[in-house]
């Protein structure tokens, strides 16, 4: 009887253990979806969340080599939240293969940016008489560098270039 007290007593104090959740995991979890609320912020021009994402210390290389701060997302993300748009449709993003690699207090988020966008030409009257651009389709890598500061995570820098079309 005493075996069987012992071992009911030892799966009671274990459970605790097993149904705890791992730490990794829901870091992982938690950068994801910080990830796709920048994507979110980022094409509804949402200066906000943005402000809440970026570090101060934010810094950018776009696929043209250029190189942007926090100031400058900012910045366009209110011109956007403005209406200031070309004259297009979309653009329209999607981002797939989409890995996370945990290295402490400083995570790396790898994926692919799918962008869909078309031009109009411009018409001062009547209706359009030409046929409508076509669908342009854009591919890009990223890197993404988040660091936990303070209990939570930050956007510190990101690297995107573009893939080429064959």
């Amino acid at each position: 009887m005493s075996k069987i007290l012992v071992a009911v007593l030892g799966l009671v104090l274990t459970l605790p253990l097993c149904s705890a959740q791992d730490p990794k995991k829901n870091s992982e979890q938690s950068i994801k979806a910080l990830d796709r609320e920048l994507e979110t912020a980022l094409s509804k021009g949402d200066s906000v969340t943005l402000d809440r994402i970026l570090s101060a210390d934010y810094i950018e290389i776009n696929p043209q080599g250029d190189v942007r701060k926090k100031a400058d997302l900012m910045t366009v993300a209110r011109a956007m939240s403005a209406g200031a748009r070309g004259i297009s449709i979309g653009p329209n993003t999607s981002v797939d293969e989409l890995t996370v690699r945990l290295h402490g207090d400083s995570a790396l988020v790898v994926g692919r940016t799918t962008i869909r966008y078309q031009f109009m030409e411009y018409q001062t009257t009547g209706p359009q008489t030409q046929p409508q651009s076509p669908v342009t389709i854009d591919q890009q890598r990223f890197i993404r560098t988040y660091v936990k500061v303070g209990g939570r995570w930050q956007l510190v820098a990101w690297q995107t270039t573009s893939i080429a079309k064959r």
